[in-house]
């Protein structure tokens, strides 16, 4: 079976930055399935899928714009200041790291200050990088009513018979 949007796809991969470092691997955290067309994960990634097929291995390259964006096109949000250590230095241009809640990191750029508020650019820690993906598609089935209507994978296909 082909994937075509709203198949459920099951990868194995991995990810690197420009230097060609693996930073993240399903060796880690296991293989991903989801929904063909609504991953949420690299945008770039979902039209690079359609039309393999279980077995597939290839490698991909995804400019910065359909990989974790540019960071000129990054959200801006407003902060209080009291968000920020005290001694921080809070002008245009400095970067300060924070955590999302759900166990990631987020870079936050200071594209404008006053004595109340910090406006902070939130960046992806990979925005501005090309990034690298190599696959194997380990399976591909059709998606069930629910799985199309929740735009989400109920459960993840079998292994691939041998």
């Amino acid at each position: 079976m082909k994937i075509e949007p709203d198949t459920v796809v099951t990868l194995s991969y991995d990810i690197t930055n420009e230097a060609g470092e693996i930073i993240e691997s399903s060796d880690i955290s296991g293989p991903i399935s989801f929904l063909a067309g609504r991953s949420g994960l690299i945008p770039g990634l979902d039209k690079r899928l359609m039309g393999l097929e279980a077995g597939t291995e290839t490698t991909f390259e995804f400019p910065p714009e359909e990989a974790f964006g540019r960071a000129a096109d990054a959200p801006t949000r407003e902060l209080s200041r009291k968000e920020f250590p005290k001694d921080a230095k809070l002008e245009v241009g400095s970067q300060f790291e924070a955590g999302t809640g759900g166990g990631g990191t987020v870079r936050l750029r200071v594209v404008d200050a006053n004595a109340d508020t910090v406006t902070v650019r939130l960046l992806h820690p990979l925005a501005d990088q090309k990034i690298g993906m190599s696959i194997r598609v380990e399976a591909v089935r059709k998606a069930t009513a629910a799985e199309r209507e929740s735009g989400r994978v109920q459960s993840a296909p079998p292994p691939p018979k041998k």
